[in-house]
């Protein structure tokens, strides 16, 4: 009787109630339905099987069960919220938004005092209460010494920092620390950028809000390079590392000559070229190259 109810005659859901539970499973049905604002087919088998995971029913019975409610509507092969639904929708992104409003003051105020491990910690607890596991503004799952590789940009010497003020240089590197631990990189207001950094970081090529954003970058990108060759020296598995990067309008001829060309670990040319010359400094990346047993000389 219990299946029959639930397949054919099922309680009117509240949608608003589900939006702002407490419940995983509850409020992960909204986020379900937010995937489908605009027409899309079903998501694929793996997908489905992760959102499966959490909702408290199938994954197919769940956009079955939103069709019942007139929540969502079946055209061929696409799936689209009805308007009846939009509301909940939007109660759910403005939780969502509230949710990144309150979690990133305390990722920033952890590594102001310099616990990256603490600031990963919030960000991991942050990221467990999506229905995914994982923000759609972040970035990839973080590695087990993500928060020792924010730790050294926040201890960073480097000649990237030459000429900078002592207020200049710790803003810059909270900035970086803070897009690192995050795993993604954004431009801020221009507001948020003190106004003696706006003078020391002015560029006559680009706003000063995308010029502090790359001098941010390579900094993020320097440790991370670093990291690279570090652990690839260090093993026996990979031989080789190739420059990778942009190649656009922004990238001058010193990282130009080098893009796509593979070199040992030991010989590889350190990153950033110091002789870059362009506006958004040295963008090039060591990408480790995996090479079967087979390619491997005895």
């Amino acid at each position: 009787m219990s299946f029959l109810k639930n397949l054919f005659g099922a309680k009117k859901l509240d949608g608003t109630a589900l939006a702002n539970s407490a419940n995983k499973g509850e409020y992960a049905q909204i986020a379900l339905l937010s995937e489908f604002q605009d027409a899309r087919p079903v998501h694929d088998e793996t997908r489905q099987l992760r959102w499966g995971r959490v909702l408290p029913r199938p994954y197919a019975e769940t956009l079955e069960l939103m069709q019942k409610q007139g929540w969502l509507k079946a055209t061929g092969a696409a799936h689209q919220t009805t308007e009846i639904a939009l509301p909940f929708v939007a109660q759910y992104a403005q939780r969502l938004a509230r949710e990144k409003a309150d979690v990133m003051p305390k990722v920033r105020a952890a590594l102001e005092a310099k616990d990256t491990s603490q600031a990963l910690e919030i960000r991991r607890q942050y990221e467990a209460q999506q229905p995914l596991g994982q923000a759609d503004w972040t970035g990839p799952e973080p590695q087990m010494s993500h928060s020792a590789l924010t730790r050294r940009i926040l201890f960073l010497q480097h000649w990237l920092l030459d000429g900078l003020s002592a207020e200049t240089v710790a803003w810059l590197k909270l900035y970086a620390a803070e897009q690192h631990m995050w795993g993604v990189y954004w431009q801020l207001p221009p507001a948020e950028i003190p106004s003696a950094v706006q003078a020391e970081l002015a560029s006559p090529h680009m706003p000063i809000a995308e010029a502090v954003y790359w001098r941010a970058y390579g900094l993020a990108l320097y440790v991370d390079n670093q990291e690279t060759w570090q652990r690839c020296k260090g093993g026996d598995h990979v031989r080789r590392l190739e420059i990778t990067g942009p190649n656009d309008e922004h990238t001058c001829d010193v990282c130009r000559a080098v893009l796509g060309q593979q070199f040992l670990v030991a010989r590889a040319p350190e990153l950033p070229h110091r002789d870059c010359v362009s506006t958004r400094g040295c963008r090039c990346r060591y990408e480790p190259v995996l090479e079967m047993y087979d390619d491997l000389e005895a």
